[in-house]
């Protein structure tokens, strides 16, 4: 009997010590995730230039925007972005308003500290301009530590952006500077001035307004030289005719999102690459990086279509489609080449009132036979539909042979 008790009092010793070892085991992971998976996004080289993918306009939670500094640059990581200005408007902050009144119980009289507003249509009764309160470099700052703890490989580009809609004088976003705080002034073209003495270049936004805006003061400005390059993409907005003008007055050409919200969901969700700029630059350096704007070594992307100066939508495209020539038959006087996309971007070409789609990493062929006129082998030559250069025009373009 004695036994029998001493058996039973093990097996229950034994349940009761696996029972306290299941309890311990108090959760299991359905899923594991990896964190930061990035949409990488294939250019080959052009001309020796690597092709760096660049936003130059987004907003935050600190003006008018809806995601904080660190998340812009996730977001930028994830999408496949290698630059990444953050730019903050200077005069309107509708998100610092609303933390005021978040915290408001902590101030004594428990109201919401009252918002001191720069650059508004009118100056202040008392002739004194109040300036900037918020420290704009502090935004820059916490978007540089998620870069370091992330350990991306992402060139942050220190930028705001200057606005006068109630003037009637356009959006304009100043990059590359070292001072945010110090570029502000009531007058935009002392802004202006202030940005460009700290290394800076101003970029006009959104210009699709322009209508709206006071053009004697645009053709003061432009012609003055404070203007160094223009948004011709905006989000999925294209402006054609300030095309000709970037090609015109030797402005550089820019794609950007003006991203307030997410961009995942106007972008990714949709199957569709976010707006940017293709800059071509040696290395990804602020200088290099810089250099190559100054030079208007950049494209647009923007919905699928590119937008730049001719010379360099043809090399990226040779640089992007490997040409081979596959089938020549001297019988009926035609050669068949294979365009082979090396690229994360799709191409569209026009021949006749065809037109064709070379998807990213597929190929295509088409067969070319004698001139008319001449009575001579046609060199491979298409339309490209979805590159842009001077207003409503699309260039064709020659493909060069591989060997």
């Amino acid at each position: 009997m004695k036994r029998y008790i001493f058996v039973l009092l093990c097996v229950g010793l034994s349940v009761f010590s696996a029972d306290a070892q299941r309890k311990e085991v108090y959760t299991h992971r359905t899923y594991t995730t990896v964190a930061g998976n990035r949409h990488e996004i294939h250019i080959p080289q052009v001309k020796g230039f690597n092709v760096y993918k660049g936003d130059f306009h987004v907003h935050t939670a600190y003006s008018d925007g809806q995601v904080t500094p660190a998340g812009r640059v996730d977001e930028a990581w994830r999408d496949g972005l290698d630059i990444l200005a953050i730019t903050d408007h200077l005069e309107g902050r509708s998100g610092e308003r609303r933390f005021f009144k978040v915290v408001a119980p902590y101030n004594k009289n428990g109201k919401p500290t009252r918002q001191i507003v720069a650059g508004s249509a009118k100056m202040p009764k008392n002739g004194v301009d109040p300036g900037i309160k918020a420290d704009f470099n502090a935004i820059h700052r916490e978007a540089e530590v998620q870069v370091r703890s992330k350990g991306y490989n992402m060139l942050l580009v220190k930028g705001c952006e200057m606005a006068r809609n109630k003037e009637k004088l356009g959006h304009y976003n100043a990059l590359f500077i070292t001072d945010a705080r110090k570029v502000y002034n009531y007058d935009l073209k002392v802004a202006f001035k202030n940005a460009h003495e700290q290394g800076g270049i101003i970029i006009h936004n959104h210009p699709g307004n322009i209508n709206r805006y006071n053009t004697e003061w645009l053709k003061e400005v432009y012609s003055a030289g404070m203007i160094d390059g223009v948004e011709v993409a905006n989000g999925y907005r294209y402006y054609p005719y300030m095309t000709t003008r970037c090609i015109k007055d030797k402005l550089t050409m820019f794609g950007n999102t003006d991203a307030h919200g997410q961009t995942a969901t106007q972008y990714l969700d949709n199957g569709q690459l976010r707006t940017m700029t293709l800059v071509l630059a040696k290395e990804l350096t602020e200088e290099a990086i810089k250099e190559a704007i100054l030079k208007r070594r950049t494209i647009a992307y923007s919905g699928g279509d590119l937008i730049g100066e001719e010379s360099w939508l043809k090399e990226l495209l040779n640089a992007s489609v490997d040409c081979r020539l596959v089938n020549e038959d001297k019988k009926a006087g035609k050669r068949t080449y294979r365009l082979t996309n090396l690229s994360s971007f799709a191409y569209r070409f026009r021949r006749g009132k065809t037109i064709y789609e070379l998807l990213p990493f597929k190929s295509i062929t088409f067969s070319f036979g004698k001139d008319k006129k001449t009575g001579k082998l046609m060199a491979p030559k298409l339309h490209v539909e979805n590159m842009w250069v001077a207003d409503y025009k699309h260039p064709t373009i020659e493909f060069e042979i591989d060997k």
